[in-house]
């Protein structure tokens, strides 16, 4: 989990504390924290943030409540939630997961459960985005693919204009220039998607580099 930026949404003190403390000097994850839940969001939508940990029960109403909001922008793979509840109302987590939770943890909270969950639902996250990748990598291929084989299409047709037979007339001359820069217009497009092809190819290998969480 190193390297990953946790958020940890609660009203009380004592427990943001207890988690930060935990999650941050055992597993090396970044933490950030929010009171409540309009803080919560303030954060969810100017910073980074891989995953968020909001207490059901806060001040001024419930972590279902920022849930929905948080839902309105981000995805459950984009950002995963895991509630955290001290009720063992079932009604209470239906809820939560309904609304957009990717999983929750009861009060008080078992750590080792805690980090197993925590480090699932990154690890899903993180493959989705580099799933997402790949399909970009795949689009890309495709890309130059047509772009080679018209780049074939216009040589072919350039050297049919170069032939001898053709030599010395206007219209001829006047088709192989056409030729010739439809050639440069397409060298043009294959170099920058070759070099989105590069920087989404070394984007991809960084993080499967990473890929193993925990």
């Amino acid at each position: 989990m190193k390297n990953k930026t946790i958020l940890i949404v609660d009203d009380s003190d004592i427990d943001r504390s207890l988690l930060s403390q935990i999650l941050s000097n055992k597993w090396g994850v970044r933490i950030v924290e929010a009171r409540s839940g309009k803080e919560c969001l303030e954060i969810a939508n100017t910073q980074a943030v891989d995953l968020i940990l909001m207490d059901i029960m806060m001040p001024g109403g419930f972590g279902t409540q920022v849930l929905k909001e948080i839902r309105k922008k981000f995805n459950a793979i984009e950002l995963p939630i895991i509630m955290v509840t001290a009720r063992g109302d079932n009604e209470d987590i239906i809820d939560c997961l309904r609304d957009g939770a990717n999983d929750y943890i009861t009060k008080p909270i078992n750590f080792d459960v805690a980090v197993s969950r925590i480090t699932t639902h990154l690890t899903l996250s993180e493959v989705s985005r580099i799933t997402s990748e790949l399909n970009q990598l795949m689009a890309l291929d495709d890309i130059v693919t047509t772009c080679n084989q018209e780049i074939i299409g216009m040589v072919s047709a350039a050297l049919t204009y170069l032939n001898p037979q053709s030599s010395g007339d206007g219209e001829s001359t006047e088709k192989l220039r056409t030729c010739l820069w439809k050639i440069s217009d397409i060298v043009k497009k294959l170099k920058d998607v070759i070099q989105q092809r590069k920087s989404a190819f070394e984007k991809y290998s960084g993080k499967t580099q990473n890929l193993k969480i925990g």
